[in-house]
């Protein structure tokens, strides 16, 4: 099955953490991290700038959500933002993954590499939380693809 190259955002108040599908979309690999400037237009043009070289068929807007299904505090700064990426890529449609622990999830995949703070500095964690939402969100389409028979 074949989808173009499917970008995941992890939207965060300092950072936002950016992982990519391969062109089948069955590996989701962090990208990096744009840390966050004074203005919304710099973040996307950081972000333009990361994702210059891939055709990019779709983004995955993480969704923060809470355990009982409630908006968390920050998710004004993620429709904030979702809003502007509609404007900034026109012709990419824009999905929601629900980002529930993709945080927690990422620390316990590197938890091999230095800890807490140093990976939030790096960005690596950030980046690592976005893989997680994509690969939720790639699943949840082969999941899909499967119940209606679609080629895989």
């Amino acid at each position: 099955m074949t989808f173009g190259r499917i970008v995941a955002l992890d939207i965060g108040v300092k950072t936002i953490g950016v992982a990519m599908s391969d062109p089948l979309g069955v590996i989701a690999t962090p990208l990096g991290t744009v840390k966050r400037g004074q203005s919304i237009e710099e973040d996307l043009a950081a972000l333009h700038a990361l994702l210059k070289d891939y055709e990019i068929a779709r983004f995955v807007v993480g969704w923060p959500l809470k355990r009982d299904g409630t908006e968390s505090e920050i998710m004004p700064i993620v429709r904030g933002f979702e809003r502007r990426l509609k404007n900034e890529f026109p012709s990419i449609p824009i999905d929601h993954e629900n980002e529930l622990l993709s945080t927690r999830t990422a620390r316990e995949r590197i938890s091999h590499a230095p800890k807490g703070r140093a990976d939030k500095l790096s960005g690596r964690l950030d980046a690592a939380a976005a893989a997680v939402i994509l690969e939720g969100y790639l699943e949840k389409l082969r999941r899909k693809a499967d119940l209606s028979g679609s080629p895989k």
